[in-house]
């Protein structure tokens, strides 16, 4: 395994000027399951492989698909086959799969996708029947992310809050700043191309600030009208770039508890 050194500063030091060593090792299958991520990311060949013994994710407008089990969500995975089977039936074409995108892989080298379904109509109605034969056939629901946050494990929880952000990021990233024309993403979704001009363009995190104010007793939390019965969270905002940490949270602190 590989290993390095990661310094921590004394008690009680006036500056970082006198460290203490310690020894941080990165257990041997973390390294190959980033090495095969990076792998996928770089070769289109290698990832559209990866999509024949992968798995995938399934969404509808950035809700994901969801089975309910006794108190908690379960995010159920599809095979290429199945994938391909779900979208004979509903008369969609196959070729719709490679608008997924990569957002991880097990210990095994089973590499993840998600997929959004949603059509890109302007008629709600058959966007809304869609929909409804899409869960019939999936004995499932698209549940909106937020709602079903905390009743998902970790694990499904993290990749489909990646999953969300990555297509979120594509459906808005569809043409060029510079030249207007079309951009196109690579297999695994990791980026987008302009191939009028070649401007390489990579998904990007929104600076947010969350806050937790306390009197030293009690906490402040709030709650929005979408907000599940009971549930409340601390303050969180948008922060302005460059601006120092603590006006950050003196900002969220006044504006959001408004």
């Amino acid at each position: 395994a590989l290993s390095f050194k990661i310094s921590s500063p004394l008690p009680h030091a006036n500056h970082l000027l006198i460290w203490r060593p310690k020894t941080v090792a990165y257990p041997s299958a973390l390294q190959a399951r980033t090495r095969y991520l990076f792998e996928l990311k770089e070769d289109d060949d290698a990832c559209k492989k990866a999509q024949q013994t992968g798995a995938f994710y399934l969404f509808h407008s950035l809700a994901p698909l969801l089975q309910k089990s006794e108190h908690q969500y379960l995010a159920p995975k599809h095979s290429l086959l199945e994938l391909e089977r779900l979208l004979g039936k509903l008369g969609q074409d196959t070729q719709r799969i490679e608008d997924s995108v990569l957002i991880g892989c097990s210990e095994q080298q089973e590499a993840w996708f998600a997929l959004d379904l949603g059509l890109n109509s302007s008629s709600s109605i058959n966007a809304s029947l869609q929909k409804s034969e899409m869960e019939k056939e999936l004995k499932g629901s698209f549940i909106e992310l937020r709602k079903a946050l905390f009743q998902l494990n970790v694990k499904d929880a993290s990749l489909l809050s990646t999953a969300q952000a990555l297509l979120h990021w594509h459906g808005a990233h569809q043409f060029c700043s510079r030249s207007g024309q079309p951009t196109k993403k690579n297999m695994a979704g990791s980026k987008r191309m302009c191939p009028s001009n070649e401007i390489i363009y990579y998904p990007q995190m929104a600076p947010v600030v969350i806050t937790l104010v306390s009197d030293g007793t009690r906490c402040l939390l709030a709650r929005q009208s979408s907000f599940p019965k009971g549930m409340y969270s601390a303050l969180a905002g948008f922060c302005d770039i460059g601006k120092e940490f603590s006006a950050c949270t003196d900002d969220i602190g006044g504006h959001e508890s408004l």
